[in-house]
């Protein structure tokens, strides 16, 4: 069904999702490959979950670990498309929001 308040340009075609198609957040991704050319990527998610005092149900803090949420098998070309889609989108992102910095990247300039 299409949404009549996307303005389309002409090469473009809505692609329809699965029945059961999911959106998930997730934080972390563990990358391999097999020797039968095949890339997986496994994206985990953070599960949180808080603790509270017994008798008051005072929340005393929280806790979260990351599960495996979602595996992906690609083809070493399709693992390659996806690289460079991606480099580019955050290309555009970084032009448009600016640097993405990582926590490894600062650790070392803290000394």
């Amino acid at each position: 069904m299409e949404n009549p308040n996307v303005e389309k340009k002409n090469n473009e075609v809505e692609i329809p999702k699965a029945p059961n198609f999911v959106e998930r957040f997730v934080t972390s991704a563990v990358i391999n490959h097999t020797p039968d050319d095949l890339f997986i990527i496994e994206f985990l998610r953070p599960e949180l979950s808080a603790y509270a005092e017994k008798d008051s149900g005072k929340i005393l803090g929280h806790k979260g670990i990351l599960v495996s949420d979602v595996r992906i098998y690609m083809t070493p070309k399709a693992a390659k498309r996806f690289l460079n889609a991606l480099k580019e989108n955050i290309s555009k992102y970084e032009e448009k929001f600016g640097s993405i910095t990582l926590e490894e990247e600062t650790k070392g300039n803290m000394d």
